[in-house]
């Protein structure tokens, strides 16, 4: 069954266009591509999906998301094929893609069972009336934070996550409100900076310097919330921000608004 959610309010950040769990999937040739993005992910037999040339197949379980607007087609192989879909859209979908740097498709060969059930969840959901448009907005940001771990997972290195994202990433939550340096990524690895820096942008898209900042602004986040009598400089201080102009400058540059504004919103 296909359910279409009759978006009212276009103006949403994300919100669901369509969904179906068990869909007998028919020839599809879209050389314009498809005005929301599309999960597609085969539920029995097989398919096949030709995305600006690059034919990927689907076998059961897996799945595919393509962005909007993207030049696809694709068909069953020896048969039957029945998948499951879940279309969605919204002003700032362009940016949530963009931020998780999902580009023209990404292809998710072994789905967790989280992203494996989600459609179908989403599906039941819908059909019992426990969503409104706006909750669905949650769910879209749910759905693509799934993808992102799954495709990063799908395409893990052991022995690279196991010698140099794993310590890295530990080291960075234990010694984030202290000085760390390149030299200390070297030091736990074993490995050089340079492959350090090609490893972390392969998985994450991101120095581990970057992903220090951003630990170090989750945490400034939780502390100006929590501890309203420290100043500004003082929070920035204990995350490990050197100077309060670079803590400003970092965290306006992430959040789109200074720390002093984000603790305005909780007053």
């Amino acid at each position: 069954m296909r359910y279409s959610f009759g978006i009212t309010d276009y103006s949403l950040p994300l919100y669901i266009d369509s969904v179906s769990n068990n869909w007998e999937q028919e020839d599809i040739n879209r050389k314009k591509g498809y005005p929301y993005v599309h999960w597609l992910q085969t539920i029995n037999g097989e398919g096949e999906v030709i995305v600006n040339g690059q034919t990927i197949r689907l076998l059961p379980g897996q799945g595919i998301l393509i962005n909007k607007d993207i030049r696809h087609a694709y068909h069953s192989v020896n048969g039957k094929w029945t998948t499951a879909y879940f279309t969605f859209g919204g002003e700032l979908i362009s940016e949530m893609l963009s931020t998780l740097s999902i580009t023209e498709y990404i292809n998710i060969k072994e789905p967790d069972e989280q992203l494996s059930r989600f459609v179908n969840e989403c599906y039941w959901q819908i059909q019992k009336n426990q969503l409104d448009m706006y909750e669905s907005s949650v769910l879209v940001y749910q759905f693509l934070i799934l993808i992102k771990k799954n495709y990063i997972n799908d395409n893990v290195n052991a022995r690279q996550m196991n010698n140099i994202v794993n310590p890295i990433m530990e080291y960075i939550k234990s010694n984030y409100m202290n000085e760390v340096r390149n030299e200390d990524f070297v030091r736990l690895s074993h490995y050089s900076l340079q492959y350090i820096l090609q490893i972390f942008q392969q998985y994450f898209h991101r120095s581990p310097r970057a992903l220090l900042n951003d630990f170090r602004i989750r945490k400034a986040k939780e502390l100006l919330v929590i501890n309203p009598e420290q100043t500004v400089e003082q929070i920035g201080k204990l995350v490990g921000f050197n100077t309060n102009s670079y803590f400003i400058s970092a965290f306006k540059k992430r959040e789109k608004v200074t720390p002093g504004q984000f603790r305005e919103f909780f007053k």
